[in-house]
Parts: structure tokens; sequence; C-alpha cells
């Protein structure tokens, strides 16, 4: 009996955890599509977005119980809190001349302009 209220209980902390739920539309398959991004090999497909989700909810309580039952590791979202903002970034002296020509251009420090750039493309991935 002990074995199934601390099961249960770590169902529902792996359940709740902040996981990555990705939905596009595809034309080719004429559906929505999804996958949890930490969660390797899993896809789904629905004709709404909800149905997705519903979905995504169901394949990932299997693989949380599958992975339990086999005493294999649960992968976890990343956590904020973890990350205080500081990247060391290396390149070539070539690119960071470059990126210092066109920082000073733009009147912004080099950390400034990569910082922009960054954003952009995270929003581009998202959009």
């Amino acid at each position: 009996m002990k074995d199934i209220k601390l099961n249960k209980k770590k169902m529902e902390y792996y359940i709740n955890l902040p996981y990555t739920y990705v939905i596009e539309w595809s034309d080719i398959d004429n559906c929505f599509l999804g996958s949890i991004t930490e969660l390797e090999h899993n896809m789904t497909n629905g004709q709404t977005r909800e149905e997705v989700i519903v979905n995504l909810k169901e394949a990932l309580v299997s693989y949380i119980t599958t992975s339990m039952e086999n005493k294999m590791e649960i992968p976890e979202p990343l956590k904020k809190n973890d990350f205080k903002g500081n990247i060391t970034y290396r390149t070539s002296s070539e690119r960071h001349y470059m990126l210092a020509k066109q920082a000073k251009l733009a009147g912004k420090s080099i950390n400034t302009f990569i910082d922009e750039a960054i954003g952009d493309k995270l929003k581009a991935m998202h959009a």
C-alpha cells in the first residue's frame, strides 16, 4: 500500500511540472501536431489545439507510468530559478570585431546587441 501512495505522489509531482507543449498546424497532415519538448519520441495530433493538449496529457501520464514501472529516469523541464542570466560566450576574433562594429553603429553595447538578436530569434521561433 505504501508503494502505491508513493507512486501516486511521484506521478502527481511529474504531471504538475511545467513541461513545454509545442503545437503547430500541419498543412501536410491537415491537423495540429503536438509534442512535449522534454520527452523524446513523443508526438500526437488532433483537429483542434484543445484535442492535442488532451492527447499530450494522456501521453505524459503513459510516459511517466512506463518510466516508473521500468525504473527509468524521467526528464524534468528546466527551472527558471536555475538560471541567473550570465552566459559565457566565445567566438572568433573576426565575429567579435563584426559584433563590436555593428553594436557601435546601432549605438548599443555588444551585450545589448547580442541580447536583442537572441530575443528576436526566440520570438521568431515561437511566433
